[in-house]
């Protein structure tokens, strides 16, 4: 008897929701994203099998740069191409590049006073 085939996992409706789903990974972690980005994509999304997952993650770590930035663009670029992984960079990088931007700001500020 063969074993049963691995569920399909479900894809995202639309860049937007990967671009939400992955602003709410960069927001969650500071320095390491990897744990909360499987348990998001794997077990609760379910846009990835376990094993897509650490395949991505292992093409991810030999290319240069951060492993979940890598990650992001080669899981938008799966769903929906280059608009898919565009939306994935952007959500992965906005926030905090934002919140990077508001503290400089408001260091500036109090620094001048």
């Amino acid at each position: 008897m063969n074993p049963p085939l691995p569920a399909q996992p479900n894809q995202p409706r639309s860049p937007g929701e990967l671009l939400r789903v992955f602003s709410a990974l960069a927001l969650q972690g500071f320095g390491g994203v990897l744990p909360i980005a499987q348990r998001e994509l794997v077990e609760r999304r379910q846009w990835l099998t376990q094993e897509q997952f650490v395949e991505t993650l292992s093409v991810g770590q030999v290319l240069p740069g951060p492993n979940i930035v890598n990650m992001a663009l080669m899981i938008g670029d799966r769903f929906f191409g280059w608009r898919g992984a565009a939306a994935a960079l952007a959500g992965l990088m906005c926030a905090p590049l934002l919140i990077v931007l508001l503290l400089a700001a408001l260091y500036r500020e109090t620094m001048s006073q």
